[in-house]
């Protein structure tokens, strides 16, 4: 009998939580040292928001989902670093604008 394994697929959700509890590792680390003083908000939602988008470009299934609650989730944790230059409700806004234009661009796309 040949035996081979075949490789298993990560689901987004082990490797969200994989990705979640490094980003607490490494916030806590960098605050307890005292380097770097960056919102806690900030910390945990960046890695999440990079992982949800690199997991929608590579899986092949739902791609304008993941790829689009990826970019929400980012925005969101880059608010509290750039809110001292931008107001928050610009960078809300601007994403508003983006997301439709995203969508509007797949389904073209598909249907075409």
């Amino acid at each position: 009998m040949d035996f081979q394994a075949k490789p298993r697929r990560i689901g987004y959700g082990v490797g969200a939580l994989a990705i979640f509890v490094i980003s607490l590792g490494v916030a806590a680390v960098v605050y307890g040292s005292g380097l770097l003083v960056l919102s806690l908000l900030t910390w945990i939602l960046a890695p999440l928001g990079i992982y949800t988008i690199v997991y929608g470009l590579i899986n092949r299934r739902d791609t304008l989902y993941y790829v689009v609650w990826g970019l929400v989730i980012f925005v969101i944790a880059l608010i509290p670093i750039v809110q001292t230059v931008m107001s928050p409700i610009v960078i809300l806004g601007l994403l508003l604008i983006i997301l439709p234009v995203m969508a509007l661009l797949t389904y073209w796309r598909r249907k075409a």
